[in-house]
């Protein structure tokens, strides 16, 4: 079951908001990399945005063997390079062959996109994978405007609400109940008993 990670890395992500995401991060891959067996497991991929241009900060791979390194915040908030760069991951067929499970892609942000995001986002929600995917998006941070919601709710699959957290510290339970969804649906998909999001303390 193919992960991709879509981390705003943009200046505004500095201090409280990057280690806890980092943090985070690095546990979801943890959860993940414990739940590897032959009959399932999860990959995972993190695309990082900040600056002039998202970059591949980790590559597909099964979670675990994952080998974490903290991001670092920088300037502005390519989001739509982020989208451009997730749908290379997912028309990979060396990240995510034929076979996979749909995938599930996870955005988090606490601004509006700096760069041009419509066309890829549209891309990104047209390719074969994009379609299919479950799409979670999470909003960070008692700053955010009306414009960077919106953008967040294009992106999210239609039925699930954008997560939403105007305090920092709240990074962390959101992170845990994705990682406790998508576990749940590798147990249903593999026939193997769901974990409870208090395993995950």
């Amino acid at each position: 079951m193919p992960v991709v990670i879509l981390a705003d890395i943009s200046g505004s992500m500095d201090g409280e908001k990057i280690a806890l995401l980092n943090r985070s991060i690095g546990a979801m891959l943890s959860a993940f990399g414990a739940e590897d067996s032959v009959r399932g497991e999860i990959h995972v991929a993190v695309v990082a945005f900040g600056g002039e241009e998202a970059k591949l900060h980790q590559p597909m791979v099964p979670a675990s063997q994952a080998r974490w390194a903290d991001m670092l915040p920088r300037g502005r908030t390519p989001m739509g390079s982020a989208f451009a760069v997730a749908q290379a991951v997912l028309d990979d067929p060396t990240a995510v062959p034929e076979r996979s499970f749909p995938p599930t892609l996870i955005l988090v942000s606490d601004g509006v996109p700096t760069d041009d995001w419509e066309e890829p986002l549209n891309a990104l929600l047209s390719c074969r994978w994009g379609r299919r995917a479950m799409r979670v998006a999470i909003g960070v941070g008692a700053d955010r405007t009306a414009d960077a919601d919106e953008v967040l709710a294009e992106f999210s699959t239609p039925d699930l609400t954008v997560l939403r957290t105007d305090q920092v510290h709240e990074i962390t339970n959101l992170f845990r109940w994705v990682t406790a969804t998508v576990t749940g649906m590798l147990h249903q998909r593999t026939g193997r008993q769901a974990v409870r999001l208090a395993d995950l303390d």
